[in-house]
């Protein structure tokens, strides 16, 4: 048989392009000859250039088919090259607020119009006035495109709801300027005062909700906004009152202190003191207190309003219902012996429902509800804020170093760590709280599996299928009985544990992107966690921001 096939094929072949103008396509041709010849890609390429046909859909693979029949000098007809039109596609996006075209650009064949892209938008049904005639130009005129907005849809934007505006200085401090002593240095004690207000001082106004605006999506159809709504007015605001003709603002009753919050605000009666020592003793008040000195060591300060200290706080605890403000520093027991792992046990104690504000902290313990800002340095500390950690504020060297920092929505600082490599940790995202109950709950189903595991050890080895059962005695089958009640009863609990921690978990769109930044230098040696994911950074770097990305920390200069 191999003889006859041998004897059928002819002793040499020739190469013809034939071209079929009708149908847009090109063959390569093997035909018998007479005349010995070679054929080489270079060739086929060559005769297609001649042709005009370099800009066709080659099909290299084809071509190589071709070659091979060639060598084996088996006559064949083959299209090797094929003349298409450009073509596109219209995606639609899920929500259906834009429109997208991607083309295939024409290869030897006819290139697309501004015409040909309105039909095929209109065939998706989206809506003429809302094609953009300058990105159909730019499509036609692009070499390639690939997911070019074409039309876009406009969002619904829900209304403003009543917002609530302070109409005394804000967070009650009023900056009254630096003031520098003789030889130069800054008075802090002077840097601001204690805000008073007396009676029918317009404290707050409340702004009425603004209606939101329709949109539509790519195909016309309306989108129904939602309007503002009316926040009502805090139910605790004692010392003021609303003006009959005027119900938006309320208005100081009494003369006192105002302490403002995100809906109201309210008049609390101060109290003064020079300084807190021995002999005021400790100090515990409903309302606000200005302090115009110091809080000496072992002293305990608490007030249910601002606490306003014009001088430092030293191994005292100070505790606010809302804002602690001090214009001095925050300073521990300088002798107090900093473990290489973990924390001391701090005297020194601020904690405050609202923000915190001090030029410098050094071995102390600050909880706020909200931010932590602080000047010029922290030192061996443990901070725990609901919002903010700011340190470098106003000029300030902004060094944060040793210790542990923790916030939910940011940590920045010029310069994080030392140039000793001090152990610097900041944990950021979830609430301490939070991310203390996950530590819990990993701890106590880490002893469940385990136990699980113990239990299913004793249990005896299961009888293969088709086996006859093993006999055993009352006391065997009671212990088994209740080893699988243990377990099911420990399978339950692994349940309700992972419940636990689902509902635990915050969403990512509760909390804005957390970040941990260095303005300056971000030294070796800090330990960075942000929602879980962990990092020790191991190289000094420049101007950096730290984010969570897919699972791990990133760097983001």
């Amino acid at each position: 048989m191999t003889n006859n096939i041998e004897q059928i094929r002819p002793k040499h072949l020739a190469f013809n392009l034939e071209v079929d103008e009708k149908s847009g396509t090109a063959f390569g041709v093997l035909l018998a000859s007479e005349v010995r010849s070679k054929l080489k890609r270079a060739h086929i390429d060559k005769a297609l250039s001649e042709a005009s046909l370099l800009e066709w859909r080659i099909a290299g693979s084809i071509i190589d088919t071709l070659l091979d029949y060639y060598d084996q000098k088996v006559p064949c007809r083959l299209a090797i090259a094929s003349r298409c039109d450009a073509t596109f596609e219209v995606v639609l996006s899920e929500d259906h607020m834009a429109a997208y075209i991607d083309v295939v650009p024409a290869q030897g064949g006819v290139d697309l119009s501004v015409e040909n892209l309105r039909e095929g938008l209109s065939a998706n049904l989206v809506a003429a006035d809302l094609i953009d005639l300058a990105s159909l130009k730019a499509v036609v005129a692009a070499p390639e495109a690939r997911r070019i907005t074409v039309a876009i849809g406009r969002a619904a934007m829900p209304g403003v709801d009543s917002q609530f505006i302070s109409l005394v200085a804000q967070d009650s401090i009023q900056p009254s300027g630096e003031v520098r002593a003789i030889n130069d240095s800054i008075d802090h004690l002077a840097g601001k005062s204690y805000v008073i207000v007396e009676p029918r001082t317009a404290i707050m106004e409340r702004l009425p909700p603004k209606p939101g605006k329709d949109g539509y999506n790519i195909f016309s159809e309306a989108l129904k906004s939602s309007p503002g709504i009316v926040i009502p007015w805090s139910r605790n605001m004692t010392g003021t009152f609303f003006d009959k003709e005027n119900p938006e603002i309320i208005y100081a009753h009494i003369t006192g202190h105002p302490v403002i919050f995100e809906d109201g605000g309210r008049i609390d009666t101060s109290l003064e003191f020079d300084k807190i020592d021995i002999t005021t003793g400790h100090v515990e008040f409903d309302g606000s207190v200005l302090i115009k000195g110091d809080v000496h060591p072992d002293m305990k300060v608490k007030a249910t309003g601002n606490i306003f200290i014009k001088g430092i706080v030293e191994r005292a605890q100070v505790k606010a219902g809302n804002n602690l403000i001090v214009d001095g520093g925050v300073l521990g027991d300088p002798n107090m012996d900093v473990p290489g792992i973990g924390l001391p046990e701090y005297d020194c104690v601020l904690e405050a429902g609202g923000s915190i504000e001090a030029q410098y902290i050094n071995l102390a313990y600050l909880n706020a509800g909200k931010n932590i800002t602080v000047k010029e340095y922290i030192f061996n500390s443990n901070l725990k804020a609901g919002k903010r950690v700011a340190v470098g504020n106003k000029g300030g060297k902004g060094r944060l170093v040793g210790g542990e920092t923790h916030a939910v929505e940011s940590v920045t600082a010029k310069t994080l760590g030392s140039q000793a490599y001090s152990v610097t940790k900041i944990t950021l995202g979830y609430s301490k709280v939070v991310t203390d109950l996950f530590r819990k709950l990993d701890f106590i189903r880490d002893q469940r599996v385990n136990q699980a595991k113990k239990l299913r050890n004793l249990l005896p080895p299961a009888v293969p299928a088709g086996s006859e059962e093993i006999a055993r005695s009352k006391d065997e089958l009671h212990k088994i009985r209740k080893i699988e009640s243990s377990l099911l009863i420990l399978q339950d609990a692994l349940k309700e544990i992972d419940r636990r921690r689902r509902r635990a978990t915050p969403q990512e769109h509760d909390h804005p992107t957390p970040f941990i930044s260095a303005k300056s230098t971000s030294y070796p040696n800090c330990y960075l966690e942000i929602n879980g994911a962990s990092v020790r950074t191991k190289t000094e770097q420049q101007a950096i921001i730290y984010v969570k990305k897919d699972g791990i920390i990133v760097r983001r200069k």
